[in-house]
C-alpha cells in the first residue's frame, strides 16, 4: 500500500487506538502506524523522493534555464524510433552470483560490482550496481544503444529479465531526438520534495513453514517417481509447465492404481 503522506493532520492517541477505518487511513497517510497494525507482518515506512516535474535544465542554444514543463513543451522529451538489428542473446536476462558478487549478462559477460545505488539522488547499499566497459565495447550484440550497460540488483534479487532485444525485434527501440537540454543538478535545500508513506504486509512466517512442509512432500514424491532430479527447461512459464505435465501423469498413475484401468475407461466414456 502506497499512499502520499499529508502532513497536516494531527495524529491523536485517540486515533491511534481507533479501530475505525478513515481513522487507520488518516493515521497512515500522516506516516504513524495505529495500534491495531502493531505486527510482526506490517511495516510502515516514510520514503522521501523529489517532486516530478519540479527538476530545472539548462538550454545549450540560448544559455537560458527553464522548468521540465517549457522544455517539454519545446520539443525535449520527444522520441523517434531507431532501426536496431540484433541476434536472439544465450539467455534473456541478467544472472547474479551473490557468493562471487559477479553478474553474468545475456550473452555471457561477466560484470563486476560498480558501487551502491543512487536511487533519487540518495545512496543507497541494498542496490549494488554492475557494470564492464571493456567487455560492453567489444560486444557485437550488446543490450543498449549507449558504450556500457549498467545494470541494478536489490537486496537477495538473483535475476533480472532484459526485454532489448524482444524490442529491437520488434522494432520498439526509441531515443530521444533532441539533445539541446541539460538537467540542472540542485541541492536538498533547493529541490521540492514529495513524501509517500508505504505500508508492507509480509505473510504470517509460521503458516509459510507449515505451508511449505505441506507442499514438498508431495513435490518432490513426483520428481523421484519420475526420476527428474532436476528440471529439463528454464524459466517460469516453461518451468511451471514441465512441472504441470509431470503432475498431470502423477495424476493418472494415482487414478489407475485406485480404479483401474477398466474403471477409469468408465468413466471418460460415460
Amino acid at each position: 500500500m502506497k499512499v502520499s503522506r499529508t502532513e497536516d493532520i494531527q495524529v491523536t492517541g485517540e486515533m491511534l487506538f481507533s479501530k475505525d477505518k478513515d481513522t487507520i487511513l488518516q493515521c497512515i497517510s500522516a506516516g504513524e502506524l495505529p495500534e491495531i497494525l502493531h505486527r510482526g507482518d506490517v511495516e510502515l515506512e516514510v520514503m522521501k523522493r523529489r517532486e516530478q516535474g519540479s527538476s530545472l535544465y539548462l538550454d545549450k542554444e540560448t544559455g537560458e534555464v527553464v522548468s521540465y514543463a517549457e522544455m517539454k513543451a519545446q520539443g525535449g522529451l520527444e522520441k523517434a524510433p531507431v532501426e536496431v538489428r540484433r541476434e536472439p542473446p544465450l539467455h534473456p536476462y541478467f544472472e547474479r552470483d551473490i557468493e562471487k558478487d559477479i553478474v553474468i549478462c545475456p550473452m555471457g559477460q561477466t560484470l563486476f560490482y560498480a558501487g551502491p545505488g543512487h536511487p533519487n539522488g540518495k545512496k543507497d547499499p541494498c542496490i549494488r550496481r554492475y557494470h564492464r566497459l571493456s567487455a560492453c565495447l567489444k560486444c557485437p550484440n550488446k543490450c543498449t544503444l549507449h558504450k556500457r550497460r549498467i545494470v541494478s540488483f536489490k537486496e537477495g534479487e538473483t535475476r533480472k529479465e532484459e526485454a532489448f532485444y524482444e524490442k529491437a525485434r520488434e522494432n520498439r527501440i526509441v531515443r530521444k531526438t533532441s539533445r539541446r537540454f541539460k538537467v540542472i543538478t540542485l541541492s536538498e535545500e533547493e529541490s521540492s520534495w514529495d513524501e509517500w508513506v508505504i505500508l508492507r504486509f509480509y505473510p504470517n512466517q509460521q503458516h509459510l513453514r507449515k505451508r511449505n512442509t505441506v507442499v514438498e512432500h508431495p513435490y518432490g514424491t513426483v520428481k523421484r517417481w519420475h526420476g527428474a532430479g532436476y528440471l529439463l527447461t528454464k524459466g517460469k512459464q516453461k518451468a511451471a509447465a514441465e512441472m504441470g505435465l509431470s503432475f498431470l501423469a502423477y495424476n493418472f498413475r494415482r487414478v489407475v492404481n485406485l480404479l483401474g484401468v477398466n474403471g477409469l475407461m468408465e468413466m471418460i466414456l460415460t
